[in-house]
């Protein structure tokens, strides 16, 4: 197994040989690693050097596209990986783009068929089932292929970043983010499963922890916890300009609908 290289190593190797197949050994050892830093209460990182990079992981995936040859049935699960540091990335657009390069056959078989699964519920935001499905992911043994009798290093690795506390937390902020831009108000119970915490009392650590950027009247921007209060079975979010109901406006229309009417009707007698 290659030896993973630093993150800026890396963006030296993408800048002058991303087309080299000879390359694999090295993204794969850096894709190990990324993953080995988000389980890195279980597993420890392999370099003090690793940051998420899309662009190497999608060099990767690309590569494979060009050579199958050299993914086989160990690069399906390299993909897989690359495919779990993508969703961590959620609600941005990584997953997706990652899925445009993944043919058919490799996003129908596990692990890569329920991370397509998963990512599907995050984006049709169905929160509360998304998590029973990426808890099957930390089941080493989940989606064994006929006839296998020992788990690869690189699916335990999937495993351990799966059920480390890590991975779940960032996908937590991300999706507290979106209800929170959402909604100035929520159910209790719904933002508890949203979240896949089991009280008040969780929601509240949690929610002292996360934050929101927000510009005060001066312009400038300012952090405060992202949960204001719950009281009762109702929380409610911190005040942002997306949650909260504007009044007023600057804007003034300087055409009315009568004018724009007016204006239509003579351009078609014109025309007649």
């Amino acid at each position: 197994m290659a030896t993973s290289l630093s993150h800026s190593e890396i963006q030296t190797l993408l800048s002058e040989s991303a087309y080299d197949p000879a390359v694999c050994p090295k993204l794969e050892a850096y894709v190990r690693a990324q993953v080995s830093a988000v389980a890195s209460t279980l597993v420890a990182s392999e370099s003090p050097d690793v940051q998420y990079c899309f662009d190497a992981n999608r060099t990767l995936i690309k590569l494979y596209q060009f050579f199958p040859h050299l993914e086989g049935e160990p690069g399906m699960t390299i993909t897989a990986l690359a495919a779990f540091l993508a969703l961590l990335r959620f609600p941005e657009t990584d997953f997706m783009a990652l899925g445009c390069l993944m043919p058919e056959r490799v996003q129908s078989m596990e692990p890569c068929a329920t991370l397509v699964r998963c990512a599907e519920l995050l984006e049709s935001c169905h929160f509360a089932d998304f998590w029973p499905e990426f808890r099957k992911l930390g089941i080493p043994e989940y989606g064994a292929r006929e006839g296998e009798t020992a788990v690869s290093d690189d699916r335990r690795l999937l495993s351990n970043a799966v059920n480390g506390s890590s991975a779940s937390e960032r996908i937590r902020e991300n999706v507290i983010g979106m209800l929170a831009r959402t909604y100035r108000t929520a159910p209790l119970s719904v933002v508890l499963a949203a979240l896949d915490l089991k009280d008040a009392e969780s929601l509240k650590a949690f929610g002292s922890k996360s934050m929101l950027s927000a510009d005060d009247a001066s312009g400038s921007e300012n952090e405060t916890p992202i949960v204001e209060k719950i009281e009762g079975d109702f929380v409610t979010f911190a005040a942002s300009g997306e949650n909260t109901k504007r009044v007023g406006s600057a804007y003034k229309e300087g055409v009315s609908y009568d004018d724009v009417a007016a204006m239509m009707s003579k351009t078609s007698l014109r025309g007649q």
